[in-house]
């Protein structure tokens, strides 16, 4: 006996429970993606940061080897210099050069007095995880500048504390530039304001 598709009707009860089925199991498979990645992205982020850090030492060190500006002497040429392109994720608060900021990790950099920590690029997520990324050379010596009226960059405060370390609040990202200068020791010195 032949049956017409159109007029068949056996089993239209399961069709739409079928379907009930079929979404809940394609929101199951969403959900699941969804925490996911969710779980990936912070891994992903993580991974990029210390990409970034990785080739921001590599510029650090090969600056340690160039020439270095006297800052004694009023006309002496450029010391070397190199650029180091950050675009870190929203959530890190701050990157310290060469100092920890933030040693009672509040998140605030302004209320405590910074800790130098030679060699040592430290960053800070939102959640209050604080990691460090070491450079493996000699001491490194970072010192915040700040630009003359002639043009010329200098250390924002006497010499006497150039050691204090340069720091960038958030956002972390751009284009930032050091100079190799010489004062009684030498120096790492910014070129961009903080």
């Amino acid at each position: 006996m032949r049956r017409s598709f159109f007029k068949d009707n056996e089993g239209i009860d399961t069709v739409p429970l079928k379907m009930v089925v079929y979404l809940v199991i394609t929101g199951c498979i969403l959900v699941l993606v969804s925490i996911s990645w969710n779980a990936i992205v912070p891994v992903k982020h993580g991974y990029d940061v210390e990409k970034q850090l990785s080739e921001a030492s590599l510029e650090l060190l090969s600056l340690q080897r160039g020439k270095a500006r006297d800052l004694y002497a009023p006309f002496s040429s450029e010391g070397s210099m190199c650029s180091i392109e950050l675009d870190f994720p929203p959530e890190i608060t701050y990157v310290g050069f060469g100092v920890d900021p933030d040693p009672d990790n509040d998140g605030n950099v302004k209320n405590s007095d910074w800790n130098a920590e030679k060699n040592t690029i430290i960053y800070r997520y939102d959640n209050g995880l604080k990691k460090r990324w070491i450079i493996e050379a000699e001491q490194i010596n970072f010192c915040q500048g700040i630009r003359s009226d002639t043009g010329r960059w200098f250390p924002i405060d006497t010499f006497n504390s150039l050691d204090m370390g340069i720091v960038i609040e958030k956002p972390v990202s751009g284009s930032y530039v050091f100079e190799l200068v010489r004062g009684n020791v030498t120096y790492t010195l910014s070129h961009f304001s903080a």
